[in-house]
């Protein structure tokens, strides 16, 4: 199903742009306006260059990035300066083009007399929706350095999570990759060497021995052709999974895979939490934080179950039923998120929440990795005796043969 961009403002007076899946851009225009959304304009997302490597998507500024950024932002408006003074020293310090480009872009609108928020949000996906409701709310505060300031803690938090969830996968990769390097020298390498020595034996080879030999055989024979197919199937699958139908597909395995699939589950509801409670900590209405909440989870099947939450919230439904319904969040957060609905403070119940969640995340990659070390030493152990095992067998039962 195609992927459109649509600016839409809702009922509330906030102007966002968002990413749709529809048949067509009539049917997306029909549905949108059926959910009392105002359509700005709708355009097609990506196209063939979308799907390959280097070109489409990728506009986005780096977390680290933009995090430094708010972060200069927010001390020169706290000192004092002008946002268009501060907007201007901080566009010259820029040494990503694109991002600078954009700057300049934001700058120029304001002095033109649109909001801070409104110049990054005519920006589409350069920025985070997040961003620019932040500042809006800010604005109306009068209190943009304290809300950017909020919003830094907020990224600060996101940035440290996946941090710790990217560093327990990569010693497993590492672990993987040299036991798959280690493998092919010994199938590609070791064995055709023993394979000529095998030729001039003069006795049936044990069947774990012909087996591999013929592994050794057809590997060595076919480099190049497993080479090229590995290439091809590497390009079709990151076209594929530029697709919605692929991301779906990956974002439901990943939540699923053993051992580490309840790593992303928990990481996905605790940073929509987490979001939903910064919005709404800023002032932004319940139904439009939850809506740029699901938008933020980074998991398109979390994505479609929490954007029910929001239409369901919308006609009347508590939170925390809503919530419940999806099957997403355990009993300890669905019993916080209820507490603070009832008592207006919300906003604290959803940090704790996130607090909740990141601290069941960093128990469990702790756990991994205390087990993943040596389970990955077992299995590349037991390959390779497996492999030398095979090489070796046919000199054994000779010499045990030889002897009696």
């Amino acid at each position: 199903m195609p992927e459109f961009i649509a600016k839409v403002g809702t009922s509330d007076g906030t102007v966002m742009e968002r990413s749709f899946t529809a048949d067509s851009e009539e049917a997306l225009r029909t549905d949108l306006e059926g959910k009392d959304y105002l359509v700005f304009k709708v355009r097609k997302k990506g196209g063939v260059t979308g799907l390959l490597p280097g070109f489409g998507g990728g506009r986005n500024v780096k977390m680290k990035e933009f995090l430094l950024f708010n972060q200069e932002l927010a001390a020169l408006i706290k000192a004092g300066l002008p946002i268009i003074a501060s907007l201007e020293i901080l566009t010259e310090r820029r040494k990503n083009q694109a991002f600078k480009k954009a700057l300049m872009d934001v700058r120029d609108k304001v002095r033109g007399g649109a909001s801070l928020s409104e110049a990054f949000q005519e920006q589409g996906e350069m920025f985070p929706a997040i961003y620019s409701a932040t500042l809006a709310s800010g604005e109306r505060s009068g209190e943009i350095a304290n809300v950017l300031l909020r919003y830094i803690a907020y990224q600060k938090t996101i940035l440290s999570l996946k941090r710790k969830v990217t560093t327990a996968l990569i010693y497993p990769a590492i672990l993987f990759v040299l036991m798959m390097v280690l493998i092919a020298i010994l199938i590609v390498w070791v064995v055709p060497q023993f394979t000529e020595f095998y030729k001039d034996f003069g006795a049936d080879l044990p069947l774990l021995t012909r087996a591999l030999i013929s592994l050794s055989s057809f590997v060595t024979q076919k480099a190049i052709l497993m080479v090229a197919l590995v290439a091809l199937g590497a390009v079709m699958g990151r076209a594929w999974m530029r697709t919605p139908a692929g991301r779906l597909a990956i974002d439901r395995f990943m939540v699923r895979v053993p051992v580490v699939g309840g790593v992303f589950h928990r990481f996905a509801i605790s940073r929509f939490t987490r979001t939903l409670g910064t919005l709404i900590a800023g002032g932004i209405p319940a139904v439009t934080a939850l809506l740029m909440s699901a938008k933020a989870v980074g998991n398109l099947e979390f994505e479609a179950k929490l954007i029910d939450v929001e239409r369901k919230v919308r006609e009347g439904s508590s939170l925390w039923e809503s919530l419940e319904a999806t099957g997403l969040f355990n009993d300890i957060a669905i019993e916080m998120t209820r507490v603070g609905e009832s008592t207006g403070s919300l906003h604290d119940m959803l940090a704790n929440v996130s607090d909740f969640y990141d601290e069941e995340i960093e128990a469990r990659i702790n756990t991994i990795m205390v087990f993943i070390e040596p389970v990955m030493l077992v299995v590349m152990g037991g390959f390779v005796v497996l492999i030398m095992l095979a090489i070796y067998l046919p000199l054994l039962r000779s010499y045990a043969q030889s002897t009696y």
